[in-house]
């Protein structure tokens, strides 16, 4: 019985130093993949899907000798929809109602390929990574890393990227069952080339000048915010959470500033708003695909919770919200 214990022991000994590595080098591959994915460059057609929905778009993305990155994004079905990116500064044209949305990008802020943070501290405390199968997506082999959630807090995720760049060709985003809630795969990929300004130029950029479509800019800009104390706090426990940012903006058109504070657990970012209440409304809960949205009144606030992260999440987050003794004695 001694020896089969041992035996047993040392087994699971090797496993978890089998586990430990494989973490680890699962752990490089996602750093590879946040580099390359605002690194190279790289053009092609991605297609997103979630349920019966089907969205393709074209990408184009270079970054220039000195380091600036620039990106142009074109829906191919549905209404025309072009998103032009300078670095941080983003501008959406929107023929069909001639609108031009400027804003400033959200860091917490992530979309496809360029899904993983730069920053990948303390996700292992959230995430259980292992490496999987190599596959072929777009004419490409790549190799699958497997993020398995440590608790029903989170979602799982899988990314299958480019065996030689690191570039992520295909990310699904997985439910407490394991099944997708949503994919973006690329259908079509170039890899590498020189750095090219005109494929990032917006083609309505002239045509919106000469026709007066109407600007808009976002109340969501660096200009408009104000890295300070919210005024409130989330007192409840949310293993593997923490606060990235904490800040007053100001939107237009709203007399009051709308206070907002950012969670992630290293990979799944979920963004907190509380404004004053207009008008009287109840407990609401909506989705996209992987992006849950739950509302609620507080306090004679409306608290706002959306990210892409189970519902019972953010309504555990938004429940837990509460207002700062010292704010509060202010009113």
């Amino acid at each position: 019985m001694r020896v089969w214990l041992v035996l047993v022991l040392g087994m699971a000994g090797a496993a978890k130093a089998a586990d430990a590595g494989n973490a680890g080098e699962g752990l490089s591959w996602l750093k590879k993949m946040a580099a390359a994915s605002r690194q190279l460059n790289y053009s092609g057609t991605i297609v997103y899907q979630h349920r019966n929905h089907v969205e393709t778009s074209r990408i184009v993305h270079y970054v220039n000798p000195a380091g600036g990155e620039f990106e142009k994004l074109e829906t191919m079905d549905g209404p025309p929809r072009e998103v032009v990116r300078s670095n941080d500064h983003v501008i959406c044209y929107l023929p069909n109602v001639k609108t031009v949305l400027i804003e400033e990008r959200n860091r917490s802020a992530r979309n496809f390929p360029a899904l993983v943070p730069e920053s990948l501290g303390g996700i292992t405390e959230s995430y259980a990574i292992r490496k999987g199968e190599v596959d072929r997506v777009a004419g490409h082999d790549c190799q699958w890393i497997l993020l398995e959630p440590r608790d029903e807090m989170r979602y799982g995720r899988r990314f299958c990227a480019e065996l030689g760049s690191g570039l992520p060709l295909r990310a699904h985003t997985l439910n407490e069952k394991g099944e997708p809630l949503e994919s973006f795969a690329f259908s079509q990929l170039t890899m590498g080339g020189s750095f090219s300004r005109d494929r990032v130029k917006s083609k309505y950029a002239e045509k919106s000048k000469a026709q007066n479509w109407r600007v808009e800019r976002s109340g969501y800009t660096a200009a408009a915010t104000t890295p300070s104390d919210s005024g409130w706090t989330v007192t409840g426990h949310l293993p593997g959470f923490r606060k990235l940012m904490e800040a007053k903006r100001s939107i237009g058109g709203r007399g009051a500033s709308v206070s907002q504070i950012v969670l992630s657990d290293g990979l799944a970012a979920v963004s907190v708003f509380i404004e004053p209440m207009r008008e009287t409304k109840g407990p609401s809960l909506s989705s996209q695909g992987a992006v849950n949205i739950y509302t609620r009144p507080l306090s004679n606030h409306i608290v706002t919770v959306l990210g892409e992260a189970p519902t019972a999440t953010l309504m555990q987050i938004a429940n837990s919200l509460e207002q700062k003794p010292t704010t509060a004695s202010l009113r």
